[in-house]
């Protein structure tokens, strides 16, 4: 597969409304120990620590 991981797809993105949506990853093997996306949006690709950006690639 040849395509950027998109985080509204993936299974470990969570989203908590504390009057702001604030969207994370809650994979176990991220290497950003906050795990924090974004806030009120999603970015449009996954960030660079994201664990599964590379087995997407491959």
């Amino acid at each position: 597969m040849n395509r950027t991981q998109n985080c509204a797809e993936c299974n470990f993105m969570k989203k908590y409304d504390y009057s702001k949506k604030i969207y994370y990853c809650d994979h176990p093997d991220r290497i950003d120990d906050m795990g924090k996306l974004g806030v009120d949006k999603l970015p449009k690709t996954s960030p660079v620590w994201c664990p599964l950006r590379e087995k997407v690639n491959e």
